[in-house]
């Protein structure tokens, strides 16, 4: 804070970072202020008007905390541009203390986005699988073993996300980001060979379908660690960690394929059922179940190929053009970061989704399957078509209750996250959450100080967040029970 006297006998007292107008005070209406003083200890101030030396008793309340400056980009002392920052702490008495909230806010986002990318599919589809297409043996062993997940305790899967698992990563980090595609290829790959079987054969081993993907699962995984040597020296100049922090060599392409892989097999998935499969279903439809699928697995692969080529040919196109990933969604790499968190806290999600979901696909009428199938169509279509659409506003609940399990996890980002309160979406980069923050730093914070009064604010932050997400996300269930109760 400073304060400006002037002619006029008034004085103003100002602060600096957060531009804020604290008081005026006149000492007189006459004579103007020959000097001004503030107490050492901010609670008084020394005015000299006149020859008089008058002192004030002060209270400037928290100028250093303004909306603005809590939400906004704040341009400090000694730094060349406004920046958002989190710093409720120094080893200097001179340097300012910084609390945007806004590196927290965005660390809570980043830790919820990748974790529900994670776990959120898994859960959903595990959820469809037990209860339209596993068998009742299945379904029993199945669940339960799903929701004993549950019980595991937060700060034991972050000791082991911190201890074990992201120590492992580093050393093959290709590896693990192959296997994000490798292992879905490979149990898709599965799926396809199990239509091969002589129908026979396929009828007798029906009840063991999860026991004939475990091999394929576990062979995805097998082959991502062999393809990781290779992936590193053709995309990554043979040592990741150091193509991440040198942009200036190699190509961007290895990050561009982290977004255009999805993107590309989604557009691949939509070809095939918006163009593809009603031209070439209707001509081999009559032919021997054998022959459909020789031909499906010979689509299947070519599809593949195809998305592979896709993906880097646009990524290619966009090195071409300059634009380089690094620096944006990747970036330097750091042992405790958002992929680990990512893994472990979708892990932990994963049983919360996966035992609402499970519930509501199993409340959906039997009625409708049976029309469904009576019709003609098949379980994989009846799921799509009639299952789902029913049970969307209890799989969108199944989603925002883990959303909300997500985004108030302390335990598991306290210990794997990082703690680095910076506001960049780097998969292989640090955060810091508004609940760690509060977990981390309440116990030290002086009762009654800005840093008190800041921490508290952000657990009413983060109360508002869950409040406005969990109220959208009811609005939208009852739009989806309204159209399940027209079926």
């Amino acid at each position: 804070m400073f304060l400006v006297g002037y002619e006029s006998g008034l004085c103003s007292l100002f602060h600096m970072t957060t531009e804020k107008h604290v008081a005026d005070i006149r000492v007189s209406d006459d004579q103007s202020i020959q000097l001004a003083r503030i107490a050492p200890r901010d609670d008084g101030l020394l005015l000299e008007s006149g020859g008089d030396i008058a002192h004030y008793a002060l209270s400037p309340g928290f100028p250093d905390i303004t909306l603005s400056s809590l939400f906004f980009p704040v341009w400090y002392e000694g730094y060349a541009e406004p920046l958002n920052i989190w710093q409720s702490s120094s080893s200097k008495v001179e340097d300012e203390l910084k609390f945007s909230l806004f590196p927290l806010i965005s660390g809570t986002f980043k830790a919820t986005f990748y974790s529900m990318l994670f776990g959120a599919p898994l859960a959903l589809l595990a959820a469809i699988y037990t209860s339209e297409f596993a068998t009742r043996r299945t379904r029993t062993f199945v669940k339960p073993a799903v929701e004993m997940m549950a019980s595991l305790p937060s700060v034991v899967l972050g000791f082991v996300a911190a201890l074990v698992f992201a120590p492992i990563v580093e050393n093959i980090i290709p590896a693990c980001l192959a296997s994000i595609f490798i292992v879905p290829f490979v149990v898709l790959l599965g799926g396809f060979l199990w239509q091969m079987l002589p129908h026979s054969v396929s009828l007798r081993i029906q009840p063991f379908r999860l026991v004939f993907l475990v091999p394929m699962l576990l062979a995805g995984i097998y082959f991502a660690y062999l393809l990781g040597p290779a992936i590193e020296a053709w995309l990554f100049l043979g040592n990741i960690k150091y193509w991440l922090v040198h942009p200036e060599e190699g190509t961007g392409l290895g990050g561009w394929l982290l977004i255009l892989l999805p993107a590309s097999a989604l557009a691949m998935l939509a070809l095939d059922g918006y163009g593809l499969g009603s031209y070439w279903r209707s001509r081999v439809a009559k032919l021997p179940r054998s022959v459909f699928a020789v031909i499906s697995f010979v689509k299947f692969l070519a599809l593949a190929v195809l998305t592979l080529l896709l993906a880097v040919v646009v990524g290619s196109v966009f090195d071409f053009a300059g634009w380089d990933p690094r620096g944006s969604y990747i970036g330097e790499y750091d042992q405790r970061n958002s992929m680990i968190v990512g893994f472990v806290m979708g892990f932990a999600v994963i049983p919360i989704i996966y035992t609402i979901a499970d519930d509501a696909l199993s409340t959906v009428p039997s009625h409708l399957r049976s029309a469904s199938l009576g019709c003609g169509a098949t379980p994989w279509q009846t799921t799509l078509r009639i299952v789902i659409p029913t049970a969307m506003s209890g799989l969108f609940s199944a989603l925002m209750i883990g959303l909300g399990r997500v985004t108030g996890e302390t335990m598991i980002v306290l210990m794997a996250g990082g703690n680095t309160p910076i506001e960049d979406w780097n998969l292989f980069n640090g955060f810091r959450t508004l609940s760690t923050n509060i977990a981390i730093e309440l116990p030290e914070a002086v009762q009654g100080s800005s840093h008190y009064r800041v921490l508290f604010l952000s657990a009413l932050v983060l109360f508002m967040l869950t409040f406005l997400i969990n109220t959208v996300a009811e609005v939208v269930r009852l739009y989806f029970r309204r159209r399940a109760v027209q079926l």
